[in-house]
């Protein structure tokens, strides 16, 4: 879950993703609000070193991000998560992992991946939706594979349910997971209840 502080924030632009009203305009603009919000309780979990400055009348001394990120979107709708995230680290790395699901199974399939040839010391998993985690447990067996240790391994999310939150934190630990809420089910179709839908249909507009 993500800090106090943020949560009330993000309630609100929660709120409005939720709603099936919502329209594409308006979901985009709180999904963006939202990723921002996400993307700076990710970073307040991250090392961090202090650092002397000068300010115009004196010394001072502040945290600085103690190593470099890169972010993992789950296309496609992990795409959706980018723009705000860059936003709050502009320096951030992309890479990229094409999961899709079997629908009889609701089993992740890797088709594409693509991670730099120099991999940061910090990968952060990019997915609005944590249901049954497959997909984000399966990235994670990528990052390992990769050369990560699971201690340099976070995931940020939107809405998770109860079950996919459990599977995952078993991986990487509750506390390197940042969403904004967590719902109690999952249904037959392995939907997240109540959830919002198809996260990515409705950020797109498809």
């Amino acid at each position: 879950m993500a800090s106090n502080q943020n949560h009330q924030a993000m309630r609100r632009f929660l709120h409005v993703l939720r709603d099936r009203e919502t329209g594409t305009e308006a979901f985009r603009w709180a999904s963006d609000s939202l990723a921002r919000l996400l993307c700076a309780d990710v970073l307040s979990r991250l090392p961090h070193r202090d650092e002397q400055i000068e300010t115009p009348v004196g010394p001072t001394t502040g945290p600085v991000l103690d190593s470099d990120v890169m972010a993992v979107p789950i296309y496609r709708a992990g795409q959706s998560l980018v723009h705000g995230f860059v936003e709050v680290m502009p320096g951030a790395v992309i890479g990229s992992v094409l999961i899709q699901r079997d629908e009889s199974t609701a089993e992740p399939i890797l088709i594409y991946k693509k991670l730099p040839p120099n991999l940061p010391r910090t990968a952060v998993i990019l997915d609005p939706m944590l249901a049954t985690a497959g997909s984000a447990v399966l990235t994670v067996d990528i990052l390992i594979e990769s050369g990560y240790s699971v201690d340099n391994i976070y995931f940020m999310g939107v809405v998770a349910a109860q079950e996919g939150f459990d599977r995952l934190a078993a991986k990487i630990g509750g506390d390197h997971i940042t969403v904004a809420d967590i719902d109690p089910t999952l249904n037959s179709k392995k939907y997240i209840v109540p959830g919002l839908g198809d996260y990515g249909d409705r950020y797109f507009g498809t």
